[in-house]
Order: C-alpha cells, then sequence, then structure tokens
C-alpha cells in the first residue's frame, strides 16, 4: 500500500454532510405556542380527578405531595407528546430534528461549561444584589424521608430538564427558528419559559433568572446542534437548587451526577447526524 492509500486508511470517516437549509425541520413558528395550548388543555383534563386532592387540606401529606408529583408527570408528557404530534403535520420527525445526536464530546462539553457558568454567575450575583427569594423548593414533602426526596429528585433533575428542553428548546425554539433571528427567537422563548413557572409569581424577580437560564439554554442548543446540552445545564441548575433543602445533599447530587454523565454517554449510542440547524444558521 502507497505512503498515500495507507494515510486515507487510518483517515477518520467525515462527519454526515451537511443538509440544505430545506431539508430542516419545517415546523412553522406558530407550532410550538399550538403544541403548548393543546398540552395545556391534555393536562387540566387529566388533571380534574387529581386536583381536589392536591388542593385539599391533605396537600401537605404523603397523598398530596403525590398527586402534584403525578401532575408534574403528565404536564411534562403532554408538553412532549402534543411536540410530536405537531411535528408530525410536517413530516415524519427524526430524531437529530430534536437534537437527539452525537456531537464532539470536547467541544460541547467546553460551550456547555462556559454558558452554564455565565448564567450560574449572573444568576449568584443577582439574586445576591437583588436580595431574591424563591421561596425554596419543598414543595413535594421533601422532608418526609428518603423516599420523596428521591421522587422530588427525580422530578425536578431528570423529568423536568429532559422535557422542558425537548419542548422549549427542541421544538418551540427550533420553530421560531424557522422565521425569526436568533435574539428575537431568544427572547421570545424566554418569556414564554418565565411565563409557565407560576410557582414564583410571589417573587416576581425569579422571572429574571428564568428568563436568562431560558437565553443560555437556548444559545447553547444554537451553537451545539444537540439538546443534551441544555439537558445537562438544567440538570446542574436544577441539583444546585434541590441540594441542600429538606431533600440533604446526597440524593439530589447523584441524581445530578447521573443525569450529566447520561447526557455525555447517550449520544455516543445515537451515533452522529446532521445539525437541526443549518450552518448559515448556526454561524
Amino acid at each position: 500500500m502507497s505512503g498515500r492509500g495507507a494515510a486515507l486508511a487510518l483517515a477518520p470517516a467525515p462527519d454526515p454532510p451537511e443538509l440544505p437549509a430545506a431539508a430542516r425541520p419545517r415546523w412553522p413558528a406558530w407550532s410550538g405556542f399550538a403544541a403548548m395550548g393543546a398540552g395545556t388543555g391534555i393536562l387540566i383534563a387529566a388533571s380534574l380527578p387529581l386536583l381536589p386532592v392536591v388542593l385539599s387540606s391533605v396537600v401537605d401529606g404523603p397523598v398530596g405531595h403525590l398527586a402534584l408529583l403525578v401532575l408534574i408527570l403528565v404536564q411534562d408528557a403532554a408538553y412532549v407528546g402534543t411536540a410530536v404530534a405537531f411535528a408530525w403535520l410536517r413530516g415524519r420527525p427524526r430524531r437529530w430534528q430534536f437534537g437527539l445526536r452525537s456531537t464532539p464530546l470536547w467541544r460541547t462539553a467546553g460551550i456547555a461549561s462556559l454558558v452554564t457558568l455565565f448564567v450560574l454567575g449572573f444568576e449568584v450575583g443577582f439574586v445576591e444584589l437583588a436580595d431574591v427569594d424563591d421561596g425554596g423548593t419543598d414543595i413535594l414533602g421533601t422532608d418526609e424521608g428518603v423516599v420523596a426526596a428521591i421522587a422530588f429528585s427525580l422530578a425536578a433533575i431528570v423529568v423536568a430538564p429532559v422535557a422542558e428542553e425537548l419542548f422549549f428548546r427542541a421544538f418551540l425554539y427550533r420553530a421560531l427558528r424557522n422565521r425569526l433571528r436568533v435574539w428575537s427567537a431568544c427572547a421570545i422563548n424566554a418569556a414564554v419559559f418565565s411565563v409557565v413557572h407560576l410557582q414564583y409569581l410571589t417573587e416576581p424577580k425569579v422571572f429574571v433568572v428564568i428568563a436568562v437560564f431560558a437565553v443560555g439554554a437556548c444559545l447553547l442548543y444554537e451553537i451545539t446542534g444537540s439538546v443534551f446540552a441544555p439537558i445537562a445545564m438544567h440538570a446542574t441548575f436544577n441539583t444546585l437548587a434541590t441540594a441542600g433543602t429538606d431533600a440533604g445533599y446526597v440524593v439530589p447530587i447523584a441524581v445530578g451526577v447521573l443525569v450529566v454523565s447520561a447526557c455525555v454517554l447517550a449520544p455516543v449510542r445515537l451515533g452522529r447526524a446532521p445539525s437541526p440547524f443549518p450552518p448559515l444558521a448556526r454561524a
């Protein structure tokens, strides 16, 4: 074998060819809001049997906490399900269109770390300067034992980051990007993402932190083209918010480490695929 042939044989396989912009998800900009409306309708219909339990006097007991946890799971499942359903209206959706794909590990990890540190630094500084009180995170009675702590940690660190990033970044933001520029899409996404966190109505300053986080998650998804990056950042933030509460430290940190590790390992199994954003969009 010639020297040139040997070099070609040892060269790594090239990345998948970039697709033209027309081959990207053709989801209308309004589809994210339509999916949210449909998901909210499903949530309301499914939660009617649970509302009396949640709003009753036993809300501070294990039955009320379990009902609230079920509502969270129903909400996230409804939003993800309607996102996939509306994506089907424009053809069979592919995994990579939702950012479920492998990307260069060190590049993605480096960008995700920088964005996470920047947003975290803003949050710490803003909370300190503005004297923000987020009201705590003991919404599921995590002071009632290890089982409650595990349930809350799974809901806050696993279910919420996965479902919310798949809906708000992989679907809503990507649909907005079909019509809008990056910053316009980020602003709308951040506004919507803040509004759905109604539990912070008593402390409106928290919405600033949520909005900045949403912008960071959108930019992270835009740059990397991988939804695993914002999921890992989201799980990291929720781990920090949960650790030290009545849930303790061990359970939230252990769950958070597992989620971030999964965000590193899972893309390897999926393999390389085109980015949901065309080269010009990423530039």
